[in-house]
């Protein structure tokens, strides 16, 4: 099964996981790591800026891999395929 996702369904999703991870007892941070294409990260990269910033003045820097998206008990790492970290 594929399904596609946006800025708008990767947050309703990770809320719908935090708020299991309570009811779990998860309190501190748990972590979910996504892999996408090159591609989808940088769509999902600048519709996360444009929603998320506070000033017009503000520019656009795209991210080198990875993204990381904090939630009370989770971080999510939405993260290029083919990303390599530094010192892998």
């Amino acid at each position: 099964m594929e399904f596609r996702l946006n800025t708008f369904n990767i947050h309703e999703l990770m809320l719908v996981v935090c708020d299991k991870l309570k009811e779990l007892g998860v309190t501190n941070k748990a972590s979910l790591l996504i892999y996408v294409t090159k591609e989808q990260l940088k769509k999902i990269d600048e519709d996360l800026f444009y929603r998320n910033r506070k000033s017009d003045d503000e520019e656009f820097i795209p991210s080198e891999g990875e993204i990381y998206v904090n939630f009370d008990n989770l971080t999510v790492i939405i993260r290029e395929e083919d990303y390599k970290e530094e010192g892998s």
